[in-house]
């Protein structure tokens, strides 16, 4: 199995933050019934996984 190493500790760090805001939003809650509370579940989501898969792709 390969190793997975760090290679943009910046990007880390923000996937962090952004993953201890996440759930801390997912335990209070979100009102799915308008868009916009859809729109802030899905960027809730996108957001610390774009930064996991930036801190760990392979740089060239």
């Amino acid at each position: 199995m390969k190793n997975k190493v760090i290679q943009r500790k910046w990007a880390f760090v923000l996937a962090i933050m952004f993953l201890i805001f996440a759930i801390k939003s997912l335990m209070t809650g979100f009102d799915l019934s308008d868009p916009y509370g859809m729109g802030q579940l899905f960027g809730t989501i996108f957001f610390p996984a774009l930064f996991f898969y930036i801190a760990f792709k392979k740089k060239k």
